[in-house]
């Protein structure tokens, strides 16, 4: 009698110590408890709504689970997660700068690092490809070599002008590390803020011939992405370069 009790006390002990842990399909996250479920869940929603709206073109309206196979590690039982986020179609293009489609390129009066002076007189009967940007932006700094393409593919047939709010020491610090061939202005803010009516980065606009802004795109697009109204690709942005050119 006294050795079953001591085989169930032992079965006993060994039931309570093992450990159940909770992994993320497809991930290494391994979660401790059931209660810690739900608080990783608020926290996926919000750091897809902060950091991949604007990349994909949704908004993460909920997130849920379903507990799926569990399996047993030397004396842990780990269960897995198959996550599902409900995502609501978003269109970028609400943003104040899409408002300035199809109509008159904002008053500019630029001044360029290397001490040229640009306005809208100034680039009028050529089509000209604007990027809004900041030093500090990091989806404006890794589309700067494919815009450096387009800029060679192009050459004088386009103008080329990157605008930003940085400071001229700070821009001119920047290009030193990374080549940026197009003229850039800088010190814009109230240009970028009042007359462009931006509120994230990177931009790009294309103005026709005559000074109307034909085009705008929240940059380029990464490639084998398949958001479709957030971003274009660089055959996209050069087929209305093209288009422009021709008329």
């Amino acid at each position: 009698m006294r050795k079953i009790t001591l085989i169930l006390f032992l079965l006993i002990s060994t039931i309570s110590s093992s450990q159940e842990f909770y992994q993320i399909t497809g991930t290494d996250k391994i979660l401790t408890s059931k209660d810690s479920i739900q608080p990783h869940l608020d926290k996926t929603k919000e750091r897809y709504n902060k950091t991949s709206v604007e990349k994909y073109g949704y908004i993460a309206n909920s997130v849920g689970y379903e507990l799926g196979e569990t399996v047993k590690r030397n004396d842990s039982t780990i269960t897995f997660i198959q996550l599902s986020l409900d995502l609501e179609k978003v269109d970028y293009k609400r943003e104040g700068v899409f408002e300035l489609e199809d109509k008159m390129l904002p008053k500019m009066e630029l001044l360029t690092l290397d001490g040229n002076k640009i306005d809208n007189q100034s680039i009028k009967n050529k089509v000209t490809f604007i990027n809004l940007w900041f030093v500090n932006c990091a989806p404006c700094l890794k589309e700067i070599p494919k815009l450096n393409e387009i800029k060679k593919e192009f050459g004088e047939k386009v103008n080329f002008i990157a605008i930003t709010f940085d400071p001229k020491e700070k821009v001119l610090d920047f290009i030193k590390r990374k080549p940026f061939d197009f003229e850039i202005a800088y010190d814009q803010m109230n240009l970028l803020k009042e007359g462009f009516k931006v509120s994230s980065y990177p931009k790009i606009l294309i103005v026709d011939k005559s000074g109307k802004i034909s085009f705008i795109s929240n940059g380029i697009k990464e490639d084998y992405s398949e958001s479709d109204n957030v971003k274009n690709s660089v055959e996209e942005i050069e087929e209305q370069l093209r288009d422009l050119v021709a008329k």
